[in-house]
């Protein structure tokens, strides 16, 4: 099977030139979801080079779009400001001048630090403003019979016969969600601020004439993108399943740029949404979100960014993606790259190895040849006394390298704030000063299999070593399960020195434990001490 960046790639003809584009509308802090499209994007940008074509990428922020969310209606001060254009919204720092520059500009921070790199950043206010977009506006409001009709066919959206698919910024509020277009003229459109024109903002009641252009109106989402198509010249769009379903945005477009534009729009796939704890994401909704810290440039900030282009493309676009940076989630995801990193040693060309290249923000990258498991990390850094530098090397058997010794420090690094922030209580242990309580729940064979322990602690510093020496003990105690040896020898070791029945790999926690601790407490816990 082909690799699905391949697949895109096979669809573009070799001998033209082709634009990449993508967009975001800055309405809100944006969610690590709104980073899946410009990660996917940029992977296939990046795929379309290496295979020779010619390409560009162009990046759009729709701040000329109303502010339309209903939960920043709540936030204080917002209210008088909804239906505006996100770029005519005072920004809530002083550090930006609007609020589509404060969100815009926190989200583009993110693209540096991930190694997405558009080779063009356009802000729709000036596009509008410019009178860049003139020619597609007049083409769209010569149209609106068809527009109207097409939206009818193909989406079941009616509009009455009058209706003009432009909203105009109303000249007494500056409200641009709640007007009403009729009337093009060729020059001017007349137009309604009207106060039921939506339940999300409430009109003025102006009622007047303007010309559409030069920024005192914008296309309605569908058109806009077919104007985004025609100025840009896009042969491939990737969207979210939420624009691209049946019926839907991207159908209605396609349509309108067939008919009116008289051009074949881009292709593109369709990625799935990601989700936080089994639900969708929504700049509109921030709080099922951010109390996880689930926003995109806090978590940036925090995770690798080899890591977050990773979670994005090791799962197909095609499919959805659950993530919660909550309980084991962090681990397993480290131990998937690290499979991925594997697999380009052996074979660059394999699925694996594709996905962990894409994944790099530099490219031709080379992974680290030694690198520790993330869980092994998170557990030596709850272990007293040990450096997780030195265990490293031991580990190898030589020095680390320069590269190996910087992976190390992000992955302590990221261990630390998830062992404070989100890793789950049973990932998480000390060990007790007194004899824990726990003990008492030891049965004989247990308690035997401690006594005959203690005398091997200290007798090797290789935990791989002393954990074989665990294992033939056990088995001499009777400690079995079928050919296995039974969890129940370890959660021993666990109740003796957490004070609970798992923990991290037990030979690892009791190398790196004084081994005179270590014995007496054993015996402790095996003797009768702890007798009622």
């Amino acid at each position: 099977m082909t690799f699905w960046a391949d697949e895109e790639a096979n669809l573009l003809a070799p001998d033209r030139d082709h634009v990449i584009r993508d967009s975001k509308t800055p309405s809100g802090t944006v969610p690590i979801s709104g980073l899946r499209g410009p990660i996917v994007t940029d992977a296939l940008y990046r795929t379309f080079r290496k295979r020779g074509l010619r390409v560009r990428y162009v990046f759009t922020i729709d701040d000329y779009d109303p502010m339309d969310s209903a939960s920043m209606k709540l936030v204080a001060g917002m209210a008088e400001h909804m239906g505006k254009p996100l770029c005519a919204i005072p920004s809530p720092d002083p550090a930006y001048p609007d609020f589509a520059r404060f969100n815009a500009e926190r989200y583009l921070e993110t693209f540096q630090t991930l190694g997405i790199r558009p080779e063009e950043i356009h802000w729709l206010r000036d596009l509008y403003r410019s009178g860049t977009l003139d020619r597609q506006i007049d083409l769209v409001l010569r149209n609106a019979d068809v527009i109207r009709r097409i939206y009818a066919e193909v989406a079941n959206v009616r509009k009455d016969e009058h209706w003009l698919p432009i909203a105009i910024v109303c000249e007494r509020c500056g409200r641009i969600g709640t007007t009403y277009a009729f009337d093009y003229d060729g020059a001017t459109v007349a137009y309604e601020c009207r106060e039921d024109q939506v339940s999300w903002a409430q009109g003025c009641g102006y009622a007047g004439r303007v010309s559409p252009f030069k920024g005192n109106a914008k296309l309605f989402w569908n058109l806009q993108w077919c104007a985004m198509w025609d100025h840009f010249g896009v042969t491939y769009e990737e969207g979210g399943k939420d624009l691209l379903t049946a019926g839907g945005s991207r159908d209605r477009a396609d349509e309108i740029f067939r008919e009116v534009w008289k051009k074949e729009p881009p292709i593109g796939l369709v990625h799935e949404f990601l989700n936080v704890g089994g639900r969708k994401m929504s700049t509109s909704r921030p709080e099922e979100w951010q109390k996880l810290g689930a926003a995109a440039h806090e978590l940036v900030a925090i995770y690798p960014p080899e890591l977050v282009r990773f979670l994005m493309l090791r799962t197909d676009p095609k499919r959805h993606i659950d993530f919660d940076p909550t309980g084991m989630s962090l681990p397993r995801l480290v131990d998937e790259y690290d499979r991925c990193a594997d697999a380009f040693l052996v074979d660059p060309a394999a699925d694996l190895a594709r996905i962990w290249e894409l994944s790099q923000v530099v490219e031709s990258p080379e992974p680290p040849p030694f690198r520790v498991r993330f869980s092994i990390v998170a557990d030596q850094l709850q272990m007293p006394s040990l450096d997780p530098f030195e265990k490293a090397a031991e580990r190898k058997g030589a020095a680390l390298g320069e590269r190996d010794a910087a992976d190390l420090e992000r992955r302590i690094g990221l261990a630390r704030i998830w062992l404070e922030r989100w890793a789950p209580e049973e990932a998480k242990f000390s060990v007790q000063q007194t004899l824990p309580d726990a003990v008492r729940e030891l049965r004989p064979q247990q308690r035997s299999f401690l006594a005959r322990a203690a005398g091997a602690v200290g007798s090797t510093a290789d935990p791989d070593a002393l954990q074989a020496t665990l294992y033939s003990i056990a088995r001499e105690v009777g400690l079995v399960d079928g050919e296995r040896v039974s969890r129940d020898a370890f959660a021993a070791i666990y109740a003796a020195l957490l004070g609970r029945t798992s923990g991290p790999k037990a030979a690892w926690l009791v190398v790196t434990l004084p081994a005179a601790f270590v014995r007496t407490r054993f015996r402790e816990a095996a003797g009768e001490a702890i007798a009622p």
